[in-house]
C-alpha cells in the first residue's frame, strides 16, 4: 500500500464509512498520486497533487476554527484571517483555490475586500464565497453582483461545507464560475 493510499484509508476511518465514500470514490481518486493508475501502484515514485487551499476570513475565531477543521478533514489546506486587511495580505502569500469571506468584518466589509480583490490582476481570478448572517434576498444579490461565486448564509451545516466548497472549486476549475453564479442568481428570482 502506498503512503497516499494509507492516508486515504486513515481519512476514511476518521470520517467513518457512513459518509458514503467507498472504494474508488471521487475522494480516493483525488488523493491518488497523479502518475498512479487506478489499479496497482506505479513502479516509479508517486507524485501527489497539491492540496487545494482555502482562505477563511471571519472575525469570529470559533467560525474560522469550525470551517478550518471541516475543510482540513476533507483534505483542503486552510489559512485564516480575522479581518479584511489580513485577508488581502494572505491572498498574496498563497496560491488559493477559494476564499470564504464574511460580509461583516471589523476593518473593512467583505464586499470591499471582494472589490479590492477584483481590481487587482493578481487576485481577480480567485473565487470568493461569502459567508454571512445577512440573508435577505438583497444581501445575497449584492454579494453576487460584487462577483461572488456563491453565498452561504449562517448558520450553515458545517459537515456540508467541505462538499459545497469542493463542488464550487471543481466548477471553477472547469471554467463554470459564471454559469454557477448565474444559477445562484436565478434561484433568488424564483
Amino acid at each position: 500500500m502506498t503512503p497516499v493510499q494509507t492516508v486515504a484509508r486513515a481519512r476514511r476511518a476518521v470520517r467513518g464509512r457512513s459518509a458514503g465514500r467507498g472504494h474508488g470514490s471521487e475522494h480516493e481518486r483525488r488523493l491518488r498520486p497523479v502518475d498512479e493508475p487506478a489499479g496497482k501502484g506505479a513502479s516509479h515514485p508517486p507524485q501527489t497533487r497539491a492540496a487545494q487551499h482555502v482562505l477563511v476570513v471571519d472575525d469570529e475565531s470559533s467560525m474560522r476554527t469550525l470551517c478550518r477543521i471541516n475543510l482540513q478533514l476533507a483534505g483542503f489546506e486552510v489559512s485564516e484571517a480575522a479581518d479584511g486587511s489580513t485577508a488581502l495580505e494572505r491572498v498574496r502569500e498563497h496560491d488559493l483555490s477559494l476564499i470564504l469571506l464574511d460580509v461583516m468584518l471589523p476593518d473593512m466589509g467583505g464586499l470591499e475586500v471582494a472589490e479590492r480583490l477584483a481590481a487587482d490582476s493578481r487576485t481577480r481570478d480567485v473565487p470568493v464565497v461569502f459567508l454571512s448572517a445577512r440573508a435577505s434576498v438583497e444581501d445575497l444579490r449584492r454579494g453576487y453582483e460584487q462577483g461572488a461565486v456563491d453565498y452561504i448564509t449562517k448558520p450553515f451545516d458545517p459537515v456540508e461545507l467541505a462538499d459545497r466548497v469542493r463542488e464550487i472549486v471543481a466548477r471553477v476549475e472547469r471554467g463554470e464560475s459564471e454559469r454557477f453564479r448565474a444559477e445562484r442568481l436565478a434561484e433568488l428570482e424564483d
